[in-house]
């Protein structure tokens, strides 16, 4: 089918540069106040320095077919999203959102920004900070690597650990920290809400969306992400679909995340049960605001041991060192390309192996953990489709 171009332009690029057709893909990747395509960028960095926030995005694809697809006519690409600054995949919502509120003066000179993160969002909002001249405040949990409280304190802000495995509801969750903090003082403070805050999946349908499009030349099938926020996999599916609605979209999630039972099996949200996984940045304990399920075809289950397995074969076999959720991602890729026939199948590998020397390529860590050796071979995963799960 060709592209259907109904997207809002309006909503995709902002502050045209010069010259630039709308419908044309050059991605934007700045802010109302300096817009330019990524393919300009990338030409700029070849040809002498830039400044270093028109580094975020842009990012290579790089084909891991060879090794993973289990089908030959099914190819299989992955975007290095651990090439961004910060080293994450995160940076193109942190200063996305940082710059939107300072545009419409939410967030003022001499406030403290505030986010509740996972580990790779706080190196992130860290670094958008350190750019613009603010504080900040990052709340983690006890599961986050030490690699990635490090980086989070790198930037001269502060980082505060609270305890891991507690309630959506507890008031010492992490996120909840976040939203104390910002009610007891909002002049003083300004939260990032990642969680909800609508901006992080447009961030996305903005930057990561066009640039896939763009590099596949459009062949793109379908796109494979985990979810933690939900904005990769809602803000690129929505852009993705709105120029071929026949791409479909898969959930890769491991087990124990709550997302899984409230798509596939439609148990209410004030139903679900948390269970535990060690996979850090993908999985949820309850359902965050910026996802959307109508834009979700598909998910597949994943799993730690598969997911560790699959970054430390990356590892040995393509020289790339990456994190637990490009495990998992790459794992339901290879999952999904034994179950169609041919296609193009895209997914992201959002931060680097290096955040995790401690843990995924820590041998001893490893075998505590009961990981090695019980792996699950791709060929024998299940990918569940919309039009099988029982309710929505």
């Amino acid at each position: 089918m060709a592209p259907q171009n109904n997207f809002d332009k309006e909503d995709i690029y902002v502050d045209m540069p010069a010259g630039v057709n709308p419908n044309e893909l050059n991605m934007i990747h700045a802010t109302s106040k300096q817009a330019r395509s990524w393919q300009a960028v990338r030409t700029a960095v070849t040809d002498g320095p830039v400044e270093s926030n028109t580094l975020i995005g842009g990012t290579p694809m790089i084909d891991l077919s060879s090794l993973l697809s289990l089908k030959k006519d099914v190819k299989i690409y992955a975007k290095c999203e651990y090439m961004n600054p910060s080293g994450s995949i995160k940076d193109r919502i942190a200063g996305f959102i940082l710059q939107a509120a300072i545009d419409s003066g939410e967030l003022k000179k001499g406030m403290t920004v505030v986010a509740a993160t996972s580990g790779n969002t706080g190196a992130a909002i860290a670094m958008a900070c350190a750019l613009r001249g603010y504080d900040y405040v990052v709340i983690t949990n006890e599961k986050c690597s030490i690699e990635k409280i490090d980086s989070m304190k790198a930037y001269g802000g502060t980082v505060l650990v609270a305890k891991a495995g507690l309630p959506a509801d507890h008031p010492e969750s992490y996120e909840n920290i976040e939203l104390a903090m910002v009610s007891k003082d909002p002049k003083k403070y300004f939260g990032v809400n990642q969680y909800g805050n609508q901006n992080n999946s447009l961030a996305y349908s903005r930057t990561l969306g066009p640039e896939i499009y763009s590099q596949t030349k459009g062949s793109i099938t379908h796109f494979v992400a985990g979810s933690s926020t939900g904005g990769t996999l809602t803000g690129t599916a929505r852009f993705l679909k709105t120029m071929n609605p026949e791409i479909k979209a898969v959930l890769a999630d491991p087990k124990g995340s709550v997302l899984w039972d409230n798509f596939v099996n439609g148990v209410p949200e004030d139903q679900l049960k948390v269970g535990k996984w060690e996979i850090e940045g993908v999985g949820k304990d309850s359902i965050p605001g910026v996802l959307s399920w109508d834009v979700v075809d598909g998910a597949q289950n994943g799993d730690d041991a598969s997911s560790f397995y699959t970054c430390r074969e990356v590892a040995e076999k393509c020289g790339i060192l990456i994190g637990g959720s490009s495990g998992l991602n790459l794992h339901a890729a290879s999952v999904l390309s034994g179950k169609i026939d041919k296609g193009l199948i895209v997914t992201v590998l959002p931060d680097s192996g290096i955040k995790y020397l401690s843990k995924i390529f820590n041998d001893k860590w490893m075998d505590q953990k009961g990981f090695t050796g019980n792996e699950k071979k791709a060929e024998d995963g299940e990918i569940f489709w919309k039009s099988s799960i029982k309710k929505l």
